[in-house]
């Protein structure tokens, strides 16, 4: 099928979203819902058909309730390779937001089934789909109708009556009696911490002998031991912060493997790990998770957890960030420019009297944090951040730019603040990265911060050998000073 409409669309040296080139298919066709907070937050609803993802955005987040329609609108076909898409999208392309995968799985094309069967494409040509989703939060059958008006486009995607909808039906009465009345939102996310039982002592690990690092031979055994020996310099970098897990519950073993971000806690977790339900604008709840304890971190490692990403605030303070982060990513520019960029930034913030603390990304960057002492919320904290990088890029023009658009950076190294946000996350100390290499993002103490530095100088086979040989925590004067806040 034709991609050219998506990638007219769209400018590749800007945005990170997948070429427009069709993939090839799945032995059973995939289904994926991403949510995506454009200028109107919306959900795309994609099925795999013809080597390519037929497309709708569905005004209202889908729900397996058969009384309610929810309104899609049919898109041009995306590429395989944006089922596995997560991130943003750059301000001035097309569709520019957050994107973030809401779920996943396979599907059956019940239309093949009936006394004329159709394949996909032939039912999408006739205006009546029906497919049953293998989902983590929607599964068995759905329709999408077509409407009459607007050339076509407008489409209703219905739930099935099915055993999967009288189950989710009674569950969602249920849900709706036990939850407590609030006061009407007011346009801002609110806290809600609720009691839970202790934890076990112990974590029950499954398929401890999977390979989830082909390349290194790390199993996922190997991720567990790592993220149980590293639990107490990690956790303080992440209790009581909102997470986003990063999930590839088979590991790096092939290009097609899952990999997905989650930030909705699922039903089945156990009530003693630890939420915050945090209300949208539009008065959704996202119940996000907590990792306050060693048992919660294991327990999301054998979930399939690689990253963790917690928000730059805690609950009690979540608009006001307990540090500032630069991020330096070079792009098509050299480690070299990264390391010195860092140390302009060490050299400004001192100016200011303010510490600065240099990690490695875990990736091919560097990250410079520093706590933030002043006035004022999330805004006022990314404008100082702002004004610190643009007298480091002045410093450094040939080196280091603020310029959000890639075709504009011209090879230099992009010094990006914008993550600076609420409701944004970052990458914390001592988490494993999901890259090839089983690195590590690791604190450095800044005369480490030399051209004999490489990126991915820290993994998991040597992170502890590092430690053995430290007398302090690098980084951890940075955790003294929020934890003083």
């Amino acid at each position: 099928m034709s991609l050219k409409t998506y990638a007219g669309k769209r400018d590749f040296n800007v945005t990170s979203e997948p070429a427009a080139e069709s993939g090839r298919g799945h032995e059973r066709p995939i289904f994926v819902i991403q949510e995506h907070h454009a200028s109107r937050l919306h959900w795309d609803f994609r099925l795999e058909a013809d080597e390519v993802l037929k497309s709708w955005a569905v005004t209202k987040e889908p729900v397996p309730d058969t009384s309610i329609r929810r309104l899609a609108v049919e898109v041009e076909d995306h590429p395989l390779a944006y089922a596995d898409f997560s991130g943003d999208i750059p301000e001035g392309e097309y569709g520019a937001g957050h994107v973030e995968i809401w779920d996943h799985g396979t599907y059956r094309n019940l239309m093949a089934g009936k006394e004329k069967p159709m394949t996909l494409a032939e039912s999408i040509e006739a205006g009546h789909v029906e497919v049953e989703l293998h989902g983590k939060k929607l599964r068995g059958g759905f329709a999408l109708i077509r409407m009459k008006g607007n050339d076509g486009r407008n489409w209703l995607l219905v739930k099935m009556k099915d055993d999967e909808a009288r189950h989710d039906s009674k569950a969602q009465e249920a849900a709706k009696k036990e939850k407590p009345e609030h006061a009407k939102p007011t346009g801002r996310r609110r806290t809600q911490r609720q009691e839970r039982p202790a934890p076990p002592e112990e974590i029950e690990c499954s398929s401890t002998g999977k390979m989830m690092f082909p390349e290194t031979g790390i199993t996922k055994g190997d991720v567990l031991a790592y993220y149980g020996r590293i639990a107490d310099r990690l956790i303080p970098h992440l209790r009581d912060r909102p997470m986003t897990l990063e999930r590839l519950p088979d590991g790096l073993a092939s290009a097609k493997s899952p990999h997905f971000w989650q930030k909705d806690t699922p039903d089945y977790y156990p009530d003693w790990i630890p939420r915050a339900a945090l209300e949208t604008e539009d008065g959704r709840t996202v119940e996000y998770l907590l990792v306050n304890d060693r048992q919660t971190l294991l327990y999301l490692v054998n979930q399939g957890t690689i990253t963790f990403h917690p928000w730059l605030s805690r609950i009690g303070s979540l608009d006001r960030p307990d540090y500032v982060l630069f991020d330096l990513d070079p792009g098509e520019s050299s480690f070299a420019d990264a390391i010195a960029v860092a140390r302009e930034i060490r050299s400004v913030l001192a100016n200011e009297g303010i510490d600065a603390y240099a990690k490695s990304s875990g990736k091919t960057g560097l990250h410079v944090l520093a706590p933030w002492h002043g006035d004022g919320a999330y805004d006022e904290a990314r404008t100082w951040a702002m004004e610190i990088a643009e007298c480091v890029t002045d410093s450094l023009p040939d080196a280091a730019t603020t310029e959000r658009r890639k075709s504009a950076r011209r090879g230099r190294l992009y010094l990006d603040v914008m993550q600076n946000a609420r409701g944004h996350h970052v990458v914390p100390p001592y988490v494993l990265r999901a890259v090839p290499g089983a690195t590590i993002s690791t604190p450095l103490r800044w005369e480490e911060v030399t051209d004999d530095l490489a990126p991915d100088r820290f993994d998991i086979g040597s992170i502890f050998r590092r430690i053995s040989h430290q007398k302090d925590d690098p980084i951890a004067p940075l955790l003294a000073a929020f934890r003083n806040k």
